[in-house]
């Protein structure tokens, strides 16, 4: 049932949302009115068009499937198959952010499956990879000591009756999380001695972004991947177990990938002893740091994820002079406003002229019937 909701004024400034279709970002308002108070809701393109554009004959079944993949694609949303329907379900990332909910009901959707990995890491994201025991940064690849490696943590614990419903669970370190145990109230906790060289294991990560495949940040070596239905996830998804699935990629983290170009050399070349990330990022820090609140290891972390994505290079190094010039963060959400200009330069430079005297066929001769029959007729003055 359509509930009341609230849209805050950062979402029209919000430059993620900004790059979207006009019709996806009304679709992500929809999705608060159609969504329980989990931020939990049917996803189907048959329900979300007969929901939010039930008015709107021009849009078929495919073009709402492609506005709700603008939705996955980015993080916004993260579809999963769940109950023992095997009904295709989605949850609103960070729907708690967007909401106030004053007396909130029990959800009867079934949640995501906390035993698949992907699910962990949208938890991670949706707490911005901060342990919400400790207050310490997440690794966000795979690090040797497991301890500080990502988990998450029921605030209600299952065997006190709590549920997998995003309101109930939220993204810890492993160690922490043991330290709490079963126990229901976390006043007086005290991070472990387990988390001794958290700062090691986060330059690991960072190090590591490159170098491991974007499907790897977190494997089922740092999962106990169950075969529970639960955790089985809908071909939808295809981005988004990518890492960002593609959130890792955000979230894994990272900017959605872009059409890779062939080019000859590189904007910067990857020679020498120090790896292309770091090159990059003191190139960009040299060049537009001053003046600006530019942090190297914020820098360093966005191309690196750009670069995992296997983002070509020259491209990446043109979005980061582009975020320079206009003095804008870098982040992932604004690396894909970067890359969506630059594509839309390219596009624009793309016309192709017909040949003189070709006929033209199909579309292209309707079009060009109605936009003669526009033409207002020569008036017996200027004849």
């Amino acid at each position: 049932m359509p509930r009341i909701r609230t849209v805050k004024p950062e979402f029209w400034e919000d430059e993620l949302l900004g790059v979207m279709p006009r019709d996806a970002r009304l679709l992500f308002i929809a999705t608060f009115n159609m969504a329980d108070d989990e931020g939990i809701l049917r996803w189907t393109p048959a329900y979300i068009k007969a929901q939010a554009f039930m008015y709107d004959d021009d849009l078929t079944i495919k073009d709402v499937d492609q506005l709700m993949r603008c939705l996955t694609d980015t993080g916004l949303v993260f579809p999963y198959i769940g109950g023992a329907a095997r009904q295709q379900m989605a949850v609103i990332v960070n729907f708690r952010k967007h909401q106030r909910i004053n007396r909130p009901q029990k959800s009867k959707l079934p949640p995501p499956s906390t035993g698949a990995w992907q699910v962990r890491e949208m938890y991670a994201r949706r707490d911005g990879w901060v342990c919400q025991l400790c207050g310490g940064e997440i690794p966000r690849r795979l690090v040797v000591n497991d301890d500080h490696n990502l988990w998450v943590d029921h605030i209600r614990p299952v065997a006190a009756g709590g549920t997998d419903h995003p309101s109930n669970v939220r993204a810890v370190h492993r160690v922490c999380g043991r330290s709490r145990g079963a126990c229901e109230s976390e006043e007086g906790f005290i991070p472990p001695a387990g988390l001794a060289g958290i700062e090691d294991s986060l330059n690991d990560s960072l190090n590591r972004s490159v170098n491991d495949p974007v499907k790897e940040t977190h494997t089922p070596l740092n999962f106990d991947v169950q075969t529970d239905t639960d955790g089985e996830f809908s071909s939808m998804n295809h981005s988004l177990t990518e890492g960002k699935g593609k959130e890792g990629n955000r979230e894994r983290k990272g900017p959605p990938p872009t059409p890779r170009q062939s080019s000859g050399s590189p904007t910067v070349a990857q020679t020498g002893e120090r790896a292309i990330e770091d090159r990059m990022t003191d190139a960009f820090l040299q060049r537009y740091g001053r003046g600006n609140a530019y942090k190297q290891r914020q820098v360093r972390k966005v191309v690196a994820d750009a670069l995992a994505n296997s983002t070509d290079s020259s491209e990446l190094w043109r979005a980061l002079e582009r975020l320079g010039s206009l003095s804008k963060p870098v982040s992932a959400g604004t690396l894909q406003f970067a890359f969506s200009e630059i594509r839309q330069a390219q596009n624009a430079s793309n016309v192709i002229a017909l040949p003189s005297g070709q006929t033209l066929t199909g579309t292209d001769a309707t079009v060009a019937g109605w936009a003669a029959l526009a033409v207002p007729p020569p008036s017996e003055d200027s004849a």
